[in-house]
C-alpha cells in the first residue's frame, strides 16, 4: 500500500497530512508559511520512506484539485 503525503493548505498554512491517519488535533506542527518549503519536506519523508522499503506518493493541493509531485517538478532543494 503506498503512502499518500498531501500538502495542503489549511486557510492558516500549508501542511502535510497522510489521508487515513488520523492526526492529534492539539498536538499538530505549527504549519508552513511557503508552499515550495512543505512540497520540499514532503518529498524528503517520501525519500526516506522510499529507502525503508515503503511506497510514497507527494500531492499538491493547487486550485484544479490535487496534482502528483515528481522529484524532477521541484526546482527547491534543502539541506537535512
Amino acid at each position: 500500500m503506498t503512502v499518500r503525503l498531501l500538502v495542503t493548505h489549511d486557510g492558516v498554512g500549508w501542511r502535510i497530512a497522510s489521508p487515513g491517519r488520523d492526526l492529534d488535533a492539539g498536538n499538530r506542527p505549527r504549519p508552513y508559511s511557503q508552499r515550495e518549503e512543505a512540497i520540499s519536506d514532503a518529498l524528503f519523508a517520501a525519500r526516506m520512506l522510499r529507502a525503508l522499503g515503503e511506497p510514497a506518493s507527494v500531492y499538491v493541493e493547487n486550485s484544479d484539485g490535487l496534482r502528483l509531485v515528481a522529484e524532477e517538478d521541484v526546482h527547491v532543494w534543502r539541506r537535512h
